[in-house]
């Protein structure tokens, strides 16, 4: 089960700067060398280890929905049509910038300042990849440069969701990452407009491995989640049931995320390329979240 190899990961890198009170520690501290990769023994740790937190019908209910990881086609100097990647100005010197508005930066606020890291062929892919916070960029050649979250204009999230189900463009129950996406595409003339409410603006920079979380741990394909670190320590174990077909499965919390809040609110990293974009896009589910504590 991923869940142990990313607890144990998870323990390998953090230990010793962990405090002895936090949630973390008390799970590393488990002897978790002797458990065996097996379906069972697994699930017998987690039954004689740990308690489940407080459960009742309305207090364990929660929604989930998903993120991934994009991979844009993009180029390395401007072409018709095409828009930019940028970096983050604020650590490139430019202090009065990086705080400039979406629709500020669409207006040029930013041209000619060589923050460029590339030019996406879509506008909207690039909303969402800032959405996500990462992503591969693929150039004509071929060539893959992976890119993550940098800081942002430090300007409140919109969700654009909301303001299409507001002025009436999609239906409250159709509202999915899938569904935003495919009205922008079909109403190219409205989107930036769109888009521009939300004044949120996310930077970049390139990297090198696998993409991390909050915690600085590889993200975990359908197993690790963004939550609220209000309510839950970086590391805690859950047990999320999916109300519309009764399936289980343990998560852990490696990330969080500015549109992530409530006690259980959970976003579902589920991978990279196509099938995860798909997975990610269309899910919103009803979930039963259930939180390990360690004895």
């Amino acid at each position: 089960m991923n869940v142990l190899k990313s607890i144990k990961k998870t323990c390998n890198l953090k230990k010793e700067n962990l405090s002895k009170n936090s949630y973390l520690y008390r799970v590393c501290s488990k002897n978790l060398d002797i458990i065996k990769m097996k379906k069972k023994s697994i699930i017998g740790f987690f039954k004689n280890d740990f308690i489940l937190e407080k459960k009742n019908n309305t207090y364990n209910k929660g929604l989930m929905t998903g993120y991934y990881e994009p991979e844009l086609r993009v180029y390395n100097k401007y072409r018709k049509d095409s828009y930019p990647i940028y970096k983050n100005p604020k650590k490139y010197g430019e202090e009065k910038l990086y705080q400039k508005s979406r629709k500020e930066i669409n207006e040029g606020a930013l041209n000619e300042k060589g923050l460029e890291i590339a030019w996406a062929e879509s506008e909207i892919e690039v909303f969402f990849l800032q959405i996500q916070g990462s992503g591969r960029l693929k150039f004509p050649n071929g060539n893959i440069v992976k890119i993550k979250y940098s800081g942002s204009n430090e300007k409140n999230y919109t969700s654009i969701g909301k303001y299409l189900i507001d002025n009436k463009k999609i239906k409250k129950e159709k509202v999915s990452m899938y569904s935003i996406k495919n009205w922008l595409y079909n109403n190219k003339s409205e989107a930036r407009k769109v888009m521009e409410e939300n004044k949120r603006y996310i930077y970049f920079e390139e990297y090198k491995g696998n993409i991390k979380g909050g915690l600085k741990i590889d993200l975990e394909p359908l197993t690790s989640i963004a939550v609220d670190p209000k309510y839950h320590e970086p590391g805690s174990i859950f047990i999320i049931e999916n109300e519309s077909n009764k399936k289980f499965f343990f998560s852990l919390a490696h990330d969080s995320g500015k549109a992530i809040k409530g006690k259980n609110r959970i976003d579902l990293f589920t991978g990279y390329g196509k099938q995860a974009e798909f997975i990610a896009s269309n899910l919103k589910a009803k979930v039963n979240i259930w939180k390990l504590i360690p004895k």
